[in-house]
């Protein structure tokens, strides 16, 4: 989670407006109470997905926040500047090790998170200044350098349930014994009564009994921190809102194409679930620095990104597409700011007049 963006700058031609007369209203947030409460908000996700996955998953995760830190402060020290603090870094740092699976090497966490500390952000000029996500930018690059790294899916201490490939059919999903009896008493004492029920597999997908990153087990823990986050206004809903429709829409209209059950034959309810599409959707892709400055902006930012994550996750070769869906979405945030601010603020940007 980054810092509050610094606006357009004078140079894009926008129309400065005319302050009132003091004093003025003062809003407590700040970057760092803003990427403090994100790290709160975060950690139950990851704390469920070590106790899931194991130590190794804890430890996973303590070596990405320490090389962040690390990086952070060599990055920090060149420029004459103490930037811990603020709980950025930490975030970054959290994140990456969120979005790794537990088997991969130490090296893996360490070598990702320098890069999203060092190279996108203090490279950029540190806070604010980054313009693609540091943290899904250092899982990719770790990606595509050792993919071999991200190859053995980790088995729960829960159970073997096992998952199918994303772009594959959800019906091979075998769901584990506890998944059977728990889906069993609430689809016939409960949802049954509604002409509701779930398929089988989605109790374990829910919870987390399955393998997969560290934090994106927990479907219940991310929404609970997503809500909490939407409502100290600190990331906006709508972003993420058209974030998942668009994707949701795409896998129920054309997910079942690869198995061959035809169009309107995908389960959204498998792929919204399966992967990191709700942990990126709602911590890595709502980061203010690099998301649009306005409603619109995030609406098309959001709808973007899910139609990418759909292309990518079903035809692309990174496992899971959300994470590139982001930072490609970011690339175009400048022109989406440029489109979308009101024209009496950018008219000049624009070439136009108020």
């Amino acid at each position: 989670m980054g810092a509050e963006p610094a606006g357009v700058p004078p140079q894009a031609g926008c129309a400065r407006l005319p302050l009132p007369v003091a004093p003025f209203a003062r809003q407590g947030a700040s970057s760092a109470a803003m990427a403090w409460t994100a790290v709160l908000c975060l950690l139950p996700s990851a704390g469920w997905g070590a106790g899931v996955l194991g130590a190794r998953a804890a430890l996973v995760i303590a070596v990405a926040v320490a090389a962040a830190l690390a990086a952070e402060a060599a990055g920090a020290a060149l420029r004459r500047t103490f930037t811990l603090h603020d709980g950025t870094a930490l975030f970054s740092g959290l994140l990456v090790g969120c979005l790794l699976p537990p088997t991969v090497p130490l090296y893996v966490p360490a070598a990702a998170a320098g890069f999203a500390l060092l190279v996108v952000k203090q490279t950029f000029g540190g806070l604010g200044r980054n313009w693609m996500n540091p943290a899904l930018a250092g899982v990719i690059a770790a990606r595509l350098c050792w993919p071999e790294a991200f190859a053995a899916p980790a088995a729960t201490f829960w159970t073997a349930a096992s998952l199918p490939p994303l772009a594959a059919s959800p019906s091979a999903l075998r769901a584990s014994p506890v998944d059977a009896a728990v889906l069993g008493w609430l689809n016939t004492a409960v949802l049954s009564r509604v002409g509701l029920r779930l398929p089988p597999g989605a109790f374990d997908l829910l919870v987390g009994i399955r393998a997969g990153s560290i934090g994106e087990l927990s479907v219940p823990l991310l929404a609970a921190g997503a809500a909490v986050l939407a409502a100290r206004r600190i990331v906006r809903w709508q972003l993420p809102a058209a974030f998942l429709a668009s994707f949701t829409l795409l896998a129920w209209v054309f997910g079942g194409l690869p198995a061959g059950a035809g169009f309107f034959a995908g389960l959204p309810f498998y792929h919204l679930a399966a992967g990191s599409l709700l942990l990126v959707a709602f911590f890595a892709a709502t980061d203010p620095v690099t998301s649009p400055l306005t409603t619109a902006g995030q609406v098309v930012f959001g709808l973007g990104a899910g139609c990418l994550a759909f292309l990518l996750r079903f035809h692309g070769t990174l496992l899971d597409g959300p994470a590139p869906a982001v930072i490609l979405m970011n690339a175009a945030v400048p022109l989406i700011n440029r489109w979308t601010m009101p024209r009496r603020l950018c008219a000049a940007a624009r070439g136009g007049t108020p």
